[in-house]
């Protein structure tokens, strides 16, 4: 399994439990590009229970600095 395969494994299940989902688009240099499909959590009114694409990007990017601090990711809405 690769550095982007077990990220994206990793965060994965953290977004499942409200219904997202993560899919790797790709890799190209150093860069890994993650599509982050939102998920919904029906007990929370104003949607701010659902994990934002910023802050999954942001703890994404701070567990893959610890691996290979040459890579970066980044995270968009699919």
């Amino acid at each position: 399994m690769t550095i982007a395969e077990s990220l994206i494994a990793q965060f994965d299940r953290m977004v499942q439990r409200d219904g997202g989902s993560l899919e790797l688009l790709g890799t190209e240099g150093n860069v890994i590009s993650v599509g982050y499909k939102l998920g919904t959590d029906p007990t929370c009114a104003d949607g701010v229970c659902v994990l934002p694409d910023a802050e999954l990007q942001a703890l994404m990017s701070e567990t893959l600095q610890r691996r290979d601090p040459s890579l970066r990711v980044v995270v968009s809405r699919i």
